[in-house]
């Protein structure tokens, strides 16, 4: 499989993209304070001192956040439902070798019911906490973790197949590496 550019180039898509789209929506809320401290002006008009947390996580701000990283997040795993079967057709049609088809399978598996499954509740938990105060915690806030946790695990483990995958597809060498060998002409 060394000698698909399409493929290698599909697979970087997926796991770039993965990895972007993660540190673009961590930023999101983390960046609050390095926002604050860049832009004294913003943290005058945000509404609440920018220490207070349960202030903060009930602004306007943390929930435009909020929503951005939900449209980034079903964005994305539309586009990785799109990539995965791509990458796993392309697996297919070259015969690669079965671990690694494998492993494509479980990873788009994983995206399908992470969308399909577990984006639906944290889209839809994380908007009834939208405005609430966090003192004392509303009685979503347990849910909302469980659903969000689940998540990130799928799409943790999502991205550790899809890597493992393109290594073995990538460099892992020759689909059949017994009939590639010079010796095994003589056997």
């Amino acid at each position: 499989m060394k000698n698909h550019p399409l493929l290698a180039f599909l697979l970087g898509i997926w796991l770039g993209g993965s990895v972007l789209v993660g540190a673009a929506v961590s930023y999101n809320f983390a960046g609050f304070e390095d926002l604050f401290a860049r832009n004294p002006k913003l943290a005058q008009q945000a509404g609440f001192v920018p220490q207070d947390t349960a202030a903060k996580k009930a602004s306007a701000l943390w929930v435009h956040a909020a929503e951005l990283n939900r449209v980034l997040f079903q964005a994305w795993n539309r586009a990785q439902i799109v990539l995965g079967a791509l990458v796993l057709g392309l697996a297919i049609i070259w015969r690669a070798r079965r671990l690694p088809t494998a492993l494509l399978a479980l990873g788009l598996a994983l995206v399908i019911v992470t969308h399909f499954g577990l984006e639906p509740q944290v889209v839809g938990i994380g908007r009834q906490l939208d405005f609430v105060p966090r003192t004392p915690p509303p009685p979503q806030l347990a849910a909302f973790k469980d659903a969000h946790r689940a998540y990130f695990l799928a799409d943790t483990l999502r991205f550790c197949l899809v890597l493992t995958a393109a290594g073995l597809l990538l460099y892992g060498g020759p689909r059949n590496a017994a009939s590639q060998r010079p010796d095994a002409a003589r056997s």
